[in-house]
């Protein structure tokens, strides 16, 4: 699906049930990140987009990516074990999109 068709499907599915602002700002920010770096696989720091949007935390982020994934527009992987990044794919565009590791002594 291309990006257009993509996100006139989340309008849609937002008009039924409205997305938290946490998950559109995630969608529309990855989807930019995809636009900008015109590669398949996208890394993105948590710390990225939480300086660009002031009130988020890092739990509402998680909470996006979960919703984005139960609603099925991304598969998203949570951080565990030495991993501290997330990795996301948008499912129905075939993007990866993935969250840069931080180093384990932070």
């Amino acid at each position: 699906m291309n990006e257009t068709k993509l996100i006139e499907e989340f309008w849609k599915d937002c008009e039924r049930a409205n997305f938290s602002k946490e998950a559109t700002v995630l969608f529309f920010h990855l989807l930019y990140l995809q636009r900008q770096n015109k590669e398949t696989e996208i890394y993105l720091h948590p710390a990225a987009l939480l300086s660009k949007v002031i009130g988020f935390a890092q739990a509402a982020v998680n909470t996006a990516s979960e919703e984005l994934q139960k609603r099925g527009y991304i598969e998203y992987q949570a951080a565990k074990g030495e991993r501290t990044s997330g990795i996301y794919r948008f499912v129905k565009t075939g993007t990866k999109v993935v969250e840069s590791k931080q180093s384990a002594s932070k």
